[in-house]
């Protein structure tokens, strides 16, 4: 309602507001200090995220269901935008291995990891195998964001598995909430599996034929808006029909890309800004569910860290060697990709669920997912630092040139 002239702002928008803004603002500072460190954006924002809400800064309550509806977008962003990076031909050699470690290696790692966790924390099964399934994939937010001096075959394999099992590991985790809240419904979740699978497969299809249609018609007018509409539009659809709406998002976003058209190149680079502002809201957030006493009192040890960095090791390796046993992969390649499995955004965006839904134990699956997130990136990013490509002599020099050229060039003659 007007006052004195201007527009009062209710208490309540402007308590979130302001909650944005300082997120976003903390998201900044981490990237700038990931880019002048090289330590993992990710787990700084995880880590920032904690600090804040323990100084009081930030506080998931008065952000109000706001958080829910992030999370939700993010997923949508991040997977569409990701596939504005890949072409399918990029993957047609490595297909058969890629659906591979998207589908039977999503399996494999859940049962190795429920079974650790289960023998070694003494945690409940049906906890362990919610661990299981939170943690069975792959983060295409970490992937993506990984300095791999450009592209290499083994980020190709990387990006795209994590694009096709994000649909899977998202729909496990609610197949096992779905059977917590309604157990009596429990034998309608094999159907609803598959159902989920195919009509989102259905909807990305016709997604990506009708967005090149409206791409074309457009002719470079809107197009940013125009895929943002496509990306919300096809999950939309697909989830009101009892589909699974990533992967509606998964498949429409790889076929527009691999079309080819002049118009996906603005769209690519604007839906990849759109991803790191998701990138930082979700995992600030993923940070703010603990204060560093929450954490103290829920006794994080070096155990449980150790447990859980040999679980996700021994899974991801096991699944890895089982898997590319007969592909054109060298021994090194598949122990590089053995080693890379950064957990993200979602687990961050699933667990809380069980939380919300006040599940027994969910509070020490939440934990471990912290840390599990934490631990996995860590170990990612330091697998990605020995699959980086070494620079040439020539390189190294072209790259003192240009820094040379461009520190000249910012030279304010006095």
């Amino acid at each position: 309602m007007p006052f004195n002239g201007f527009v009062e702002v209710p208490i309540d928008t402007l308590t979130m507001l302001t909650q944005l803004g300082i997120i976003l603002a903390i998201g900044i500072i981490a990237k700038a200090i990931s880019n002048k460190t090289k330590f993992p954006f990710v787990v700084l924002l995880i880590i920032f995220g904690t600090i804040a809400v323990s100084v009081g800064v930030l506080s998931l309550e008065l952000l109000g269901n706001m958080p829910d509806l992030i999370r939700i977008l993010a997923l949508i962003i991040i997977i569409f935008s990701a596939g504005f990076h890949l072409k399918l031909k990029d993957i047609q050699a490595d297909s058969k291995l890629i659906l591979s470690l998207a589908t039977l290696g999503v399996f494999i790692t859940l049962f190795i990891i429920s079974g650790i966790t289960f023998a070694l924390l003494s945690i409940p099964l049906l906890s362990a195998i919610v661990l299981g399934s939170l943690l069975s994939g792959s983060d295409t937010a970490a992937i993506s964001s990984a300095e791999t001096g450009g592209k290499s075959r083994i980020k190709t394999i990387l990006l795209s598995e994590s694009i096709f099992n994000q649909p899977l590991t998202l729909i496990l985790p609610l197949i096992i909430l779905d059977y917590l809240v309604k157990p009596e419904m429990a034998w309608l979740n094999a159907p609803k599996f598959f159902a989920m699978i195919i009509i989102g497969g259905i909807v990305g299809l016709g997604g990506a034929f009708w967005g090149q249609k409206i791409l074309q018609v457009c002719k470079h007018k809107h197009e940013e808006i125009i895929g943002l509409m496509i990306a919300i539009g096809v999950f939309v659809i697909a989830e009101n029909f009892f589909g699974s709406g990533i992967v509606a998002v998964a498949i429409t976003s790889l076929l527009l890309s691999s079309a080819a058209k002049k118009e996906t190149h603005f769209l690519g680079n604007f839906t990849e800004q759109l991803a790191f502002l998701f990138t930082i809201f979700v995992f600030i957030m993923l940070g703010m569910q603990f204060t560093f006493a929450e954490l103290a009192a829920l006794g994080i040890n070096r155990y449980e860290i150790v447990v859980i960095a040999v679980a996700l090791l021994v899974a991801r390796m096991v699944s890895v060697m089982l898997i590319s046993y007969k592909s054109t992969l060298s021994t090194i390649q598949r122990i590089k990709l053995g080693l890379i499995s950064p957990k993200g955004i979602g687990p961050a965006a699933m667990a809380p669920l069980f939380v919300a839904y006040g599940i027994t134990g969910s509070e020490i699956i939440l934990k471990i997912v912290y840390i599990a997130i934490i631990i996995s990136i860590f170990l990612s990013m330091i697998a990605f630092s020995f699959a980086k490509k070494p620079k040439t002599i020539n390189e190294q020099r072209l790259e003192k040139k240009v820094e040379r050229e461009t520190k000249q060039k910012t030279i304010v003659p006095g």
